[in-house]
């Protein structure tokens, strides 16, 4: 319905339909669905039951629980946000608020809360931190490394930790297309090359994405590059997400479009460098700035919930930049 509509009235602000596809899993094709095994790098995890009491840990995973039509029991605070919630997961919930957890692991909050599952794809979880979660209720983490997962992997592995695998496949096609969609609505952006970064005040670098960070990726699927400079430091860190180049040698990563997501206080603390106006992108106007939370995190923690919340205010914002390239 989404894409028909995109394709029909050309806008980009008609994503309410896509939150989110109904999950066509009947109850008892999920409850056939158990026991089952899961793998990820940590181990092999059994979940015996239909999980109910759900904890999720890392940013993201409660995105792709609720997609799938179950609520978990708890899940990060974001602190950026009031009450503690990205507004696509809260628009989601019905029934009890989950807790909200901070970003550090409470074996015994976590433990109260009689989870029968954990996960936490999209999360920093080594081995010591598993062994402790696992004594208390099943836990599933990432199959690449900590803080590498993206979008389509924390959907697949907690699809299959929910026994939806099916669900979180489907979930996974329509946001591609729409990522798709929306690049074919706006072809100025097709070739154009981009950096993604982001600055805190008192360093002497800023902090720069690599192609194998979801942001990036996401950018990609729109018909976008990767600027020059960017794809020679993925040669030089290719297991990277990210790398900090000074400022001094900024203008290495310069591209068509700049985009950069800063916290609070970090846009002016940048753009009092001298070195940052030098940039081509800054000079033309082909530069982005998201300082909003919700502009911030939508596209930093990306999901099949936060993509089409996000991407439609986001995509003409990198359009309208498109359009200053060169000048």
């Amino acid at each position: 319905m989404f894409l028909q509509q995109l394709r029909a009235s050309g806008s980009l602000l008609i994503c309410a339909t896509f939150l989110m596809a109904v999950p066509t899993s009947s109850l008892a094709e999920e409850i056939a669905a158990f026991p089952l095994t899961v793998e990820h790098k940590l181990a092999e995890t059994t979940i015996a039951d239909d999980p109910q009491r759900i904890v999720t840990l890392g940013w993201s995973g409660e995105d792709a629980v609720l997609a799938l039509g179950k609520t978990p029991v708890a899940m990060t605070k974001y602190g950026a946000f009031a009450d503690g919630m990205f507004p696509w997961v809260k628009e989601k919930i019905s029934g009890n608020p989950p807790v909200l957890l901070s970003g550090d692991l409470d074996y015994e909050q976590i433990a109260a809360l009689k989870p029968d599952l954990i996960v936490g794809v999209y999360s920093g979880i080594d081995d010591r931190a598993y062994a402790r979660l696992s004594s208390i209720a099943p836990t599933v983490v990432y199959r690449s490394a900590p803080w590498s997962a993206d979008w389509r992997e924390q959907m697949t592995v907690i699809g299959e930790a929910l026994g939806k695998s099916d669900d979180a496949s489907a979930l996974i096609a329509e946001t591609n297309d729409m990522l798709r969609a929306l690049g074919n609505a706006h072809p100025e952006l097709k070739g154009k090359s981009f950096t993604f970064g982001t600055y805190f005040p008192g360093n002497n670098s800023v902090v720069v994405y690599l192609p194998r960070d979801p942001r990036v990726e996401a950018l990609m699927e729109l018909g976008m590059v990767p600027s020059q400079g960017i794809s020679d430091l993925a040669k030089t860190a290719p297991k990277e997400t990210s790398v900090s180049v000074s400022l001094e040698n900024l203008a290495s990563v310069d591209a068509d479009i700049l985009i950069m997501w800063y916290g609070e206080g970090a846009r002016a603390a940048a753009e009092a460098q001298p070195l940052f106006h030098t940039l081509g992108s800054v000079k033309s106007g082909a530069y982005v700035a998201l300082e909003d939370p919700v502009d911030v995190w939508s596209t930093s923690a990306l999901s099949v919930l936060s993509i089409p919340y996000g991407f439609p205010r986001f995509v003409p914002r990198l359009a309208e930049a498109a359009t200053r390239v060169g000048r």
